[in-house]
Formats: structure tokens, C-alpha cells, sequence
């Protein structure tokens, strides 16, 4: 059986191999390891993972799982992949950044056709007699700059664009 999950949005492809009763081969790329497990309650488990034993407590909700792996705590999101692959899509498309309030450009740092990370400042605005760095929300190519440095712009001006 072939399952795939992700982490930070990176994915995993496990293969899974029943090798003898209560015991599996667990295949991640070219790593392989025998894993069997014990239930001790509705929600604990004593797992053998190539004669390690781990003592492992699994709660879950709607929307993830809690897994305590002997005193360690991991939050696990539930999530499709149709629900990750359109995250994905979503912040691979062309995003316009417009500004909230009023002010004046003060500093551009980035143009039309540099690359961007998500987080990266482009601009500075100054609103109410305060500089406010204006970042990226994704990484991708500047596709275009409104303001020059010196503008005035108003609340929802198109600032610049991202893809």
C-alpha cells in the first residue's frame, strides 16, 4: 500500500509491505524499516520500530491528530491533498498588494522583475507619521511596481504585484 503526507508542505511517499502477521516493512524512498505494534489502550500504542520501542499516546479531533511520542508532543493537521494542492495553487498566482490607509512612498527597494520572498519588505509607506514596511506574502517575481518614491497613495491603491 502506497500513502503520501505532508510536512511543511513537502511530500512523503511511504510503502507499506506486511511482512508477517502484526509486523510491516514501512519504505520511505530508499530507508526501510520493520515496525510492529502492541495496543495497550484505546489510544496508546507500544510501537517496535526495527527493535526500538516507542510508547505512543494518539488523540484526535476534527481537525488534527495529537501524538505523544514517549514525552514528546506533535500536532498533526488533518488535510487532503486537494486542500493542499490548492493552498499551493493559491499562492502560485499573480497577487496585486494594495495598500490599507493613506500615506506617501517613501522607499522602493525591489522592481518590476526582481525575485521576492515571501516576507521580503518591497516598499516602505508612511502613514500617520509612521514607516511601515510593505512584504511580500509570497515568493515568486515582482510583475509590477505603481509608485514611484515620493507618491502619495490612497487607501486601496494597488502597490505591487507578485507571481
Amino acid at each position: 500500500m502506497n500513502i503520501s503526507f505532508w510536512i511543511n508542505n513537502e511530500e512523503f511517499k511511504l510503502n507499506l509491505e506486511e511482512k508477517r502477521e502484526n509486523c510491516i516493512q514501512v519504505a520511505i524512498g530508499p530507508k526501510k524499516y520493520l515496525v510492529s505494534a502492541e495496543s495497550l489502550k484505546a489510544n496508546q500504542l507500544l510501537l517496535n520500530i526495527d527493535g526500538r520501542m516507542y510508547d505512543i499516546v494518539i488523540d484526535s479531533n476534527a481537525s488534527c491528530f495529537s501524538v505523544c511520542v514517549d514525552g514528546i508532543f506533535f500536532k498533526i493537521e488533518k488535510k487532503s491533498a486537494s486542500q493542499i494542492l490548492e493552498k499551493q495553487k493559491i499562492k502560485q498566482k499573480k497577487r496585486d498588494i494594495k495598500t490599507s490607509m493613506p500615506g506617501k512612498i517613501v522607499k522602493i527597494l525591489l522592481q518590476e522583475g526582481d525575485k521576492v520572498k515571501e516576507g521580503q519588505t518591497v516598499l516602505v509607506l508612511e502613514a500617520m507619521k509612521m514607516e511601515n514596511e510593505i512584504k511580500s506574502p509570497q515568493s515568486g517575481v515582482i510583475k509590477r511596481v505603481n509608485p514611484e518614491a515620493g507618491d502619495y497613495v490612497k487607501g486601496g491603491y494597488i502597490l505591487f504585484s507578485v507571481e
